[in-house]
């Protein structure tokens, strides 16, 4: 998003303050089944269909800034490696030896090559086999032995990956008119402050749902975000992916300041939920990167969050104010919002609850909800009338 754009953004919601106005959404608030959180089913067509088949959306260009630079990761359990080449072209591969099958590279770092620690197995960064103990005894079985590469691509920020040999990453395809919208926010100068990652007790879907949905914020949050966040959000809807504006209350300053010296980011922040489960944060104070990815059954996933301060250079003032804003948001995820989000996915594996209903508050939400049922030929209404509840869905 340019400057226009976000100052045309900025005086929408100056506008909706102005007027006391909280944006709803124009499509009926709806119920919908819980087996979307909980049936083994339909979580095994999911991962099949949004993870394991699809373009995943996976690192920041700033996760890789030198060559050298990698970052290991998964993809619904598939295990992934990227790296950026001595020739600065971000690669990925299958994070695997082809002798034994031995993972070879861990979190985050920065190495010449890559020794697997099983027999010292050794891989280039641009994943050719380049070492290999005794290697007369593999009797010519190492040709084309290297890592197994996966089609990558990196634009406006952003490393995209396909988590099958034989995909194909088209960058306008995956992010459509999105991109436009995030390219504005040079998401290549972010520096990573702070990782946190756990074993979520919750689907997926719930820390993506959370992301992009304002309508919680003053409740859940009353002593940390919630009185920094004004009610006026605005919903973004870009096909497959989906804005939330937030806004606090310094907005207010913008109107005794010309037009000319308003900031660059105009005083709001956008929490885009980029399909199928990534949350990716731009704003004045810092940026975010969550990642919410299936684990072994549906009602746990691997939940990955970082956070990270703008400029290479940072002043040693600045690193301070990073850090304490890394420890707040830290602690709003997993104290107030996972606390939450995991009593809501207990609650329907006992079930005590056969339905939820998603109002037009929570339009980001509910519109994509619809995206996931139509991918995978889920009717919500037929799941309602399979458990009795046909005349609540009417």
């Amino acid at each position: 998003m340019q400057r226009d754009a976000r100052v045309r953004i900025a005086k929408q919601i100056l506008d909706m303050i102005d007027r006391n106005e909280i944006q709803t959404a124009e499509e009926p608030a709806v119920e919908l089944d819980v087996g979307r959180f909980i049936d083994p089913e339909r979580f095994e067509k999911e991962r099949q269909a949004f993870f394991l088949n699809r373009t995943q959306l996976l690192a920041f260009t700033a996760d890789l800034p030198e060559p050298g630079d990698y970052y290991a990761t998964e993809v619904a359990g598939r295990p992934i490696l990227i790296v950026r080449g001595k020739d600065g072209v971000a690669r990925a591969f299958l994070n695997a030896c082809r002798h034994r099958g031995v993972q070879i590279a861990e979190g985050c770092g920065h190495a010449k090559a890559f020794v697997c620690p099983y027999h010292a197995w050794t891989f280039g960064l641009n994943g050719d086999l380049i070492g290999v103990p005794g290697r007369a005894a593999f009797d010519g079985l190492l040709k084309d032995r290297g890592l197994i590469e996966l089609p990558c691509a990196e634009a406006i920020g952003f490393i995209l990956v396909h988590p099958q040999p034989n995909g194909h990453v088209d960058v306008d395809e995956f992010f459509g008119p999105i991109k436009d919208h995030l390219a504005g926010y040079r998401y290549e100068n972010l520096r990573l402050v702070r990782e946190f990652k756990t074993i979520a007790r919750i689907n997926w879907k719930h820390a993506v749902d959370g992301g992009v949905e304002g309508y919680h914020v003053p409740f859940l949050h009353p002593q940390t975000v919630g009185p920094m966040t004004l009610p006026q959000f605005l919903h973004l809807d870009w096909g497959l992916h989906h804005t939330l504006v937030t806004v606090g209350p310094d907005i207010l300053k913008l109107k005794d300041i010309p037009e000319e010296e308003w900031p660059e980011y105009c005083e709001f922040s956008c929490s885009n939920a980029i399909f199928p489960n990534s949350i990716v944060i731009a704003g004045e104070a810092m940026g975010i990167f969550q990642r919410s990815d299936p684990a072994d059954e549906p009602g746990k996933c691997n939940y990955i969050f970082r956070l990270y301060g703008w400029g290479k250079n940072p002043s040693e003032e600045q690193l301070a104010k990073d850090n304490y804003v890394a420890d707040m948001l830290i602690k709003v995820a997993m104290e107030e919002d996972m606390r939450v989000q995991s009593n809501s996915q207990v609650m329907m594996e006992a079930g005590a609850v056969p339905s939820i209903i998603l109002g037009r508050r929570e339009q980001n939400v509910l519109r994509m909800h619809h995206n996931y049922d139509r991918l995978i030929g889920h009717d919500p209404a037929a799941a309602l009338a399979a458990q009795g509840l046909a005349a609540a869905a009417e």
